[in-house]
């Protein structure tokens, strides 16, 4: 598991960056109009690219690896059966979750939110859970909203479903060790990490070989 604090990319940079990305992001991010979308995907692209050195594949090999969707648009490198990852950002990080089998990953920017969006998309146990906590601890009650939104989302990119799928039917432990699919009837595990006061990461995988702590990467 990576992470890396991004940084604003001046547009003279931008080419020289983009090189270094795989194709379709490549192209993906000289579609983009506005600045703040172009830098996240090029940090994204970035932290990806340094994770597939990590893992042993070559340079010649990343300058030609094809990236591709699976049935619910869940992206995969083609002809790379035992390399599979997930990205992600929020405010100034990226985040990049890669294993041997299908991952998901989420971090979040905790920041101000509202009760009917854990009323809309949580399971009644959840709810409850953020209820109790109401009157007396604030600020854990956020964090919780965001322990559980960050489980959820590494859920959902790790099935490929996305949101839509519905993350009401997920439902988190209260140690946050796993996340099970009430209707699917499967459980799955999950770790979360504070790389901050103000941010969460999580990681949803079937394989129970998580870091103790995500690897720091300076992509400056």
């Amino acid at each position: 598991m990576y992470i890396a604090q991004m940084y604003e990319v001046e547009e003279a940079k931008e080419q020289r960056l983009c090189s270094l990305l795989d194709n379709n992001r490549a192209q993906k991010v000289s579609g983009f109009q506005n600045r703040k979308e172009r830098t996240r995907s090029i940090f994204a692209g970035l932290l990806l690219r340094y994770a597939f050195l990590q893992e042993g594949y070559g340079i010649d090999a990343w300058q030609q690896v094809e990236i591709i969707e699976g049935t619910y648009g869940k992206p995969y490198l083609k002809g790379y059966s035992a390399f599979h990852y997930s990205l992600s950002h929020s405010g100034e990080w990226v985040a990049c979750a890669v294993d041997t089998m299908p991952v998901g990953i989420d971090i979040q920017e905790i920041k101000s939110w509202k009760m009917t969006l854990a009323k809309r998309f949580y399971h009644e146990e959840e709810y409850n859970r953020l209820i109790v906590l109401q009157d007396s601890d604030m600020n854990r009650q956020t964090r919780e909203f965001y322990r559980m939104w960050t489980a959820k989302e590494s859920a959902v990119k790790w099935s490929g479903r996305g949101i839509g799928g519905g993350i009401r039917q997920l439902l988190t432990d209260a140690d946050y060790k796993f996340i099970c699919d009430i209707h699917q009837k499967q459980q799955i595990k999950i770790k979360q990490y504070h790389i901050s006061e103000n941010y969460i990461v999580c990681v949803c995988s079937e394989n129970d070989n998580f870091p103790d702590l995500p690897q720091l990467v300076d992509l400056e």
